[in-house]
């Protein structure tokens, strides 16, 4: 077996778990490392590593392998072998070591066609992460033409062929990774050659589209020929076109021009999103009478110099000391061009082993990659100026496969087939380039936040810093969600283009600023990638486009949800666009709102169980034709506490739907119909949130009137001085009880002090009372007989009390002029009303205003019931103060004017005394 500690070395060789085969499949191992150790790139040794691999179905042989520069992984497409050596069986079997380090093993059911097998002529282009084509040529009507299949990973379907064009025709799919791919047919003999650009598969369905076609003219001079063409791909995501023109000698005149060009070479290009190509520019021309001028390879440069080509000049030289004997010398050059056409730079390439036969790479970090292969595969580097670094390696003469990793300077050399195993030797190449390799971009040197940093939620912008200078372009910047489900696509959470005036370049004009929508890390707990497309920015010094970061690179997270401010549910009525208000009424209402619902549930993202709405439309005012839509979004219940309440909900949509064109609601068929120019607005139901304190209210006033009209029957010249207090202690205990029964539960841990100091007053209120009832029946005859007769209203009285002691006053309030109120209390009884009054403020009163108080620390939505609850008991512990300030300030007048009425006496009875003994004297 595969040691562990081996793994993980493989693993770090290959940046983002490149690819190393199952356990039960792989063997061995040439060396270990420590398995708790973690490498990042620049600290892996240069020390070869090898394993093997052992293919499970018996009898499929290695036909080839190919490298998905998405992610960095390895295909080994399998085949038996067929009696013809030229054939192969039509049965597909592929193998894909992914980037987690797993095996997906893919034995296809149904079988390839018979022209891409026998001869073989079948090649794999990878496309997407579940998707690639087979091309094949096949004969029709006498012409050999190129075709394509694809081939879908997870459901193991295909498609029916896809015309490509010519059979030596350029197939690729763009750098960039959405922008899709292209057939360009080999120029005819006029120079001229068809494109055609295919969208990449659909998720679902595999289909593949043709978006646009056109044609390629090479540069059409006189005297010059079309030699050969050349495809490559371009950073924005478009294509070039090499040319190599020759000077046609038949056609030569009686005087030879010195200066006549026998070699020119034009380039041209396809641009992400233009229609045709750009006009041919002249990039090298030679005066020598060269045997022949090919370009072996054009690829991106990573460092803003625009493209480079590998170009080859065979040249015959005569040796004139030696007896004018002639050789054959071939040359190598780099040929540097920028997107706009302009030369950069020749250089000559060093080639110190004097072959003839080499193939040069493009490295990522810098340098070249000279390769050649004889009876065994040799290399060695290159700097920037084509200069020998005394850098080589080997694989042995039994190694017959070869992939290089650009984006990790790793090749992978694969040994002849033995039985069923596969053996890999994997030997990595220096760096010339030591910028950052985290975001696999040498011109990006960090970022804020970096890589797997857990950021804010509210985070209002990111930061990219470039090596060089840059300006802003026309690529896009998105940040993605990732979902639970990893078979589902991520959710895009907002993308807009570096030219549309929302980033900005900082002074240092190094640094790249990228605002963050309110919305874009809302949900708590989850993954996210930023994704830079190529030209998201250019080199300030040549306008060169520059590479970006790719999907699943530059990851994030954020924190868990700790604790959920409760909301209660939210209404919000938004505005439909034109063309959404005439879908609306043309459409089945039902039918509209469940598909925007879904839809935004998706893209919040949000259970669908919690938005809904009550189906009520209606015309915009101010815009007649246009329609508003009511939706309703729900809290929480329990059991999703974790959850985001329904204001955060709001919020969140309200974000989307303001920057709509740069969020997913723009690319959904029933949310991209929502006007952005008109905000979301909350909206209340209020009868249906307040119908029980309604109640409440509604049932307490119907009391105070059947009780005014009863004793209005008794008494007509009744008065009512008390009855405003008595309204006012039962609408304070009905407030309170609405809180109770509607809001408390929205903060589980204010339940228990709330159902404490609402329940705590009421029983002490209730012990006073029977205390009372009980002493003055035994003490005021005049009061025991009162209750024999009005057993109904005593009843009452005391259950009312139940809400304030103070109500026990009404008895004695003469309210409305009845005797029935106009019982005398002792002044035992009115000091426990007294000193029960008192105790409800510290018991009751205070409490709950400070419950409110933490409630409304608590809570989004502070709204009516608590807003009235403070308000009552604010009103209550007033009243209470001022009439006991009154009681007290009436008892001390009411003691001061005894003492004085008794001072008064006094000073009468001593005159009356000096009275009568003056008369007695006399």
């Amino acid at each position: 077996m595969f040691n562990s500690k081996m793994l993980i070395t493989f693993v770090c060789l290959l940046s983002i778990c490149c690819f190393f085969a199952s356990s039960q499949n792989v063997l061995s191992s040439s060396q270990n490392t420590s398995s708790s150790q973690t490498t990042s790139l620049q600290d892996i040794s240069t020390q070869d590593i090898s394993f093997i691999y052992e293919e499970p179905i018996k009898g499929l042989k290695l036909y080839t392998t190919v490298t998905f520069t998405l992610d960095n992984s390895l295909m080994i497409w399998m085949a038996f072998e067929d009696k013809d050596p030229a054939c192969m069986l039509p049965y597909l079997h592929l193998r894909l070591m992914n980037k987690t380090g797993r095996i997906k093993y893919m034995d296809f059911n149904y079988t390839l066609p018979l022209e891409a097998i026998c001869p073989i002529t079948a090649k794999l282009l990878p496309l997407t992460k579940n998707h690639a084509m087979i091309t094949y040529v096949k004969l029709n009507n006498g012409v050999k033409e190129k075709y394509g299949i694809i081939i879908n990973y997870s459901n193991e379907s295909t498609i029916n062929e896809i015309y490509l064009g010519n059979a030596n025709g350029f197939v690729r799919r763009s750098i960039v990774p959405d922008k899709g791919l292209i057939s360009i047919e080999k120029p005819d003999k006029e120079g001229i050659a068809t494109w055609r650009l295919f969208s990449l598969p659909d998720i679902t369905t595999g289909k593949v589209v043709e978006r646009k076609n056109g044609e390629i003219h090479a540069p059409n001079l006189l005297s010059y020929t079309l030699v050969d063409s050349l495809n490559f791909l371009l950073t924005d995501g478009g294509f070039g076109f090499m040319y190599i023109l020759k000077y046609d000698e038949t056609k030569e005149s009686s005087v030879i021009d010195p200066n006549l060009q026998y070699w020119r070479v034009y380039v041209s290009f396809l641009r992400e999103g233009a229609d045709s190509p750009t006009i041919p520019s002249l990039v090298y021309q030679t005066t020598k009478k060269l045997n022949n001028l090919t370009i072996k390879s054009c690829s991106v440069t990573y460092n803003a110099e625009g493209y480079v080509c590998i170009m080859t000049l065979n040249n015959t030289i005569t040796n004139i000391k030696k007896s004018n004997k002639s050789q054959t010398e071939i040359n190598y050059y780099q040929l540097r061009f920028l997107s706009t056409g302009a030369l950069e730079r020749l250089n000559i390439i060093s080639n110190p082993t004097n072959n003839t036969d080499i193939d040069l790479i493009t490295l990522y970090y810098g340098g070249f990659l000279v390769e050649h292969i004889h009876d065994a595969m040799d290399f060695y580097l290159l700097d920037d100026s084509g200069n020998y670094m005394q850098s080589q390696g080997s694989f042995g003469p039994e190694f017959v496969y070869f992939n290089i990793y650009t984006l990790n300077n790793t090749i992978v050399g694969i040994k002849n087939q033995t039985n069923n195993k596969l053996e890999f030797l994997l030997k990595s190449l220096p760096r010339l380039n030591n910028q950052s390799t985290d975001y696999y971009c040498p011109v990006i040197e960090t970022t804020n936040p970096a890589i797997n940093e857990v950021v804010d939620p509210s985070i209002k912008e990111i930061i990219i810093k470039y090596t060089i200078p840059v300006k802003l372009s026309t690529g896009n910047v998105s940040i993605f969600q990732q979902s639970d489900d990893s078979s589902k696509p991520a959710l895009l959470r907002q993308t807009f283009s570096g030219d549309y005036k929302l980033c900005t370049v900082g002074s240092d004009n190094y640094t790249v600023h990228i605002p963050i929508f309110e919305s874009t890390f809302s949900q708590s707990n989850s993954s996210y990638y930023v994704s830079v497309d190529n030209n998201f920015v250019i080199s300030q010094e040549r306008d060169e486009p520059l590479m970006g970061i790719g999907n699943k690179i530059w990851m994030l997270s954020t924190e868990p949800l700790k604790m959920v401010r409760y909301s209660d549910s939210v209404t919000g009525l938004l505005r439909l666009n034109e063309e959404g208000s005439l879908k609306f009424l043309q459409t089945n209402h039902s039918v509209f709102f469940k598909n925007m619902i879904r839809e935004f549930s998706k893209t919040i993202p949000v259970a669908e169980q919690r938005l809904s709405t009550s189906g009520r439309w209606q015309y915009d005012p101010t815009s007649p034709k246009k329609i508003l839509l009511s939706f309703n979004i729900k809290e929480a219940k329990d059991d999703h506490a974790i959850e985001p309440n329904s204001q955060t909900i709001f919020e969140i949509l309200r974000t989307l739907i303001k920057q709509k064109r740069f969020t997913a609601l723009s690319s959904n068929e029933y949310t991209s119909l929502i006007d952005e120019s008109a905000p979301l607005i909350m909206t209340r139901n209020y009868f249906e949130e307040f119908r029980l304190l309604i109640i409440i209210f509604t049932v307490g006033l119907i009391v105070l009137i059947i009780l005014y009209i009863l004793a209005r029957q008794k008494n007509p010249e009744a008065k009512n001085s008390v009855i405003f207090e008595t309204y006012f202690i039962i609408q304070d205990f009905a407030v309170d009880l609405a809180f109770v029964l509607l809001k408390v539960k929205n903060t589980p841990h204010l339940k228990i002090p709330t159902m404490i100091f609402f329940i705590l007053p009421i029983v002490i209120n209730i012990l006073f009372a029977i205390n009372i009832f009980v002493s003055e029946m035994a003490n005021n005859k005049s009061f025991s007989n009162w209750v024999k007769g009005s057993t109904a209203i005593s009843s009452i009285c005391t259950l009312f009390s139940a809400f304030d002691i103070q109500i026990l006053n009404t008895l004695s309030s003469d309210l409305f002029g009845l005797k029935v109120f106009s019982i005398p209390l002792t002044q035992r009884s009115r000091k426990i009303m007294l000193w029960g009054s008192i105790i409800n403020i510290f018991i009751e009163d205070v409490p709950q205003i400070i419950i409110q108080g933490l409630y409304y620390n608590s809570v989004i939505t502070y709204d009516l019931i608590p807003s009235l609850a403070i308000a009552s008991g604010g009103l209550i512990i007033l009243n209470k103060l001022i009439l006991r300030s009154y009681h007290a300030l009436i008892r001390w007048n009411h003691q001061r004017d005894k003492i004085k009425e008794y001072n008064k006496n006094r000073h009468l009875s001593a005159a009356s005394i000096r009275s009568i003994r003056s008369n007695v004297g006399n």
